[in-house]
């Protein structure tokens, strides 16, 4: 599928960029030439400089090396560049975009993930329900008289579990209301964040339901819970 094409561009794009500065100061160059990122025109400019300055001797094959990983990172970049907007072009014509993207947090690679594997929302009667086809609902241990909720299943598509959760870090930053929810379910205890940071990708996913089952723009009053499930309260229509 494309989306998960793109993110496998966008893993080795930062591999490439991760070997590239191991090996620059492997060499000696703890920094880049102009201060910023390392990866800035003037920065690439410099690295190609390198691999020209000097004859390529047995001491000095690592140049070749760089010249090789800068020309893999153009051509991963070029083929970033033309997948995005293939993608971009796609999420024009969906229906639910604007809707999805009102959400804090929420950009366009995370709604056209969420769109293209929802398909129908009317397959999804409950939210409970779309929450687990994304694998974000918890699995229950039993165990004699024992029961308890576990790890999250982690079954369906990863690539929006992990979109989504990603959005969820964001989308606390950006929200008030659901800051407010991600610090409850931590309640105050550090050692739950990723628990909690979890707990809301699985709200945003009830609010993304909700949105597309009624045609209502995201408002930070639609964030709450009641009777121990997230729903989304009806405020502004989409245009």
């Amino acid at each position: 599928m494309t989306i998960q094409h793109r993110r496998k561009i966008v893993d080795n794009i930062t591999g490439v960029k991760n070997r590239t500065r191991a090996m620059l100061k492997a060499n000696g160059f703890t920094r880049p030439a102009q201060q910023g990122s390392w990866w800035k025109v003037a920065n690439r400019a410099w690295m190609r400089q390198l691999t020209r300055q000097f004859e390529i001797t047995s001491e000095q094959l690592w140049r070749m090396s760089l010249a090789d990983m800068l020309d893999e990172l153009e051509l991963l970049e070029s083929q970033l560049k033309r997948v995005t907007k293939y993608l971009d072009d796609y999420l024009k014509n969906q229906a639910g975009a604007k809707l999805l993207m009102s959400i804090p947090g929420i950009g366009p690679r995370t709604a056209e993930a969420v769109l293209a594997y929802t398909d129908d929302i009317n397959r999804f009667n409950r939210s409970k329900q779309y929450c687990a086809y994304f694998g974000l609902t918890p699995k229950l241990d039993e165990s004699g008289s024992r029961r308890r909720l576990g790890h999250i299943s982690k079954q369906g598509p990863s690539v929006v579990r992990w979109l989504v959760v990603e959005a969820a870090w964001r989308a606390i930053k950006k929200s008030k209301a659901l800051c407010e929810f991600h610090e409850r379910v931590m309640g105050g205890q550090k050692g739950r964040k990723k628990i909690a940071t979890v707990a809301v990708a699985r709200k945003l996913l009830s609010i993304m339901r909700a949105m597309q089952v009624s045609g209502e723009l995201f408002n930070e009053g639609l964030v709450c819970r009641e009777c121990g499930i997230e729903r989304v309260v009806a405020v502004k229509k989409l245009a």
